[in-house]
């Protein structure tokens, strides 16, 4: 009985302590939680990375052409991505435009896949800062999108330049 008996004091001197615990815990989870993604930051990084890739003869815009989805293999991947990147008339800044659309494959031959679903969204640059003209995916979702979508662009700038893609998961779709 003694020995049950000083177990219980032994918990109830701990008691304030581990109280205590858990509120700073609780304090510091909620200090640190994940933050809202940036999203002009994103548009801005986007843009910059694809400004980086070479521009094909002839045009007098950038654009790029990506997918999302696990692996090196964009056979297997789950959404095509198109950004067109286009300057102002009279120095205004830039236009982007970027269209994420689901990939299915085709019912005749599965190697084949058919975009699906397109989402839209424009955005305007200019020394004001990021302006989001039309957004087609929710908003709630934009800054995963963003990410996956700058994680699919600097992949590609890699692999053009001879390098591996980042590691680290697809965290969106």
């Amino acid at each position: 009985m003694s020995r049950h008996r000083s177990a219980r004091r032994a918990v109830a001197a701990a008691r304030p302590a581990l109280v205590r615990l858990c509120l700073v815990l609780a304090a510091g989870s909620i200090l640190y939680a994940e933050k809202p993604p940036d999203v002009p930051g994103l548009l801005v990084r986007i843009r910059d990375e694809v400004l980086g890739l070479p521009k094909y003869p002839g045009e007098d815009f950038t654009r790029g052409e990506f997918h999302l989805g696990e692996g090196d293999d964009d056979t297997n991947k789950t959404h095509a991505v198109g950004i067109l990147i286009k300057e102002e008339d009279g120095g205004g800044g830039s236009r982007m435009t970027v269209v994420v659309s689901r990939l299915e494959p085709s019912a005749a031959d599965p190697r084949v896949r058919y975009a699906k679903e397109a989402k839209t969204l424009v955005c305007r640059f200019s020394a004001k800062g990021v302006e989001i003209l039309r957004s087609d995916p929710e908003e709630k979702g934009l800054g995963r999108l963003l990410g996956d979508i700058l994680k699919a662009v600097v992949d590609k700038k890699n692999l053009l330049n001879g390098r591996g893609p980042r590691p680290g998961p697809l965290i969106c779709l």
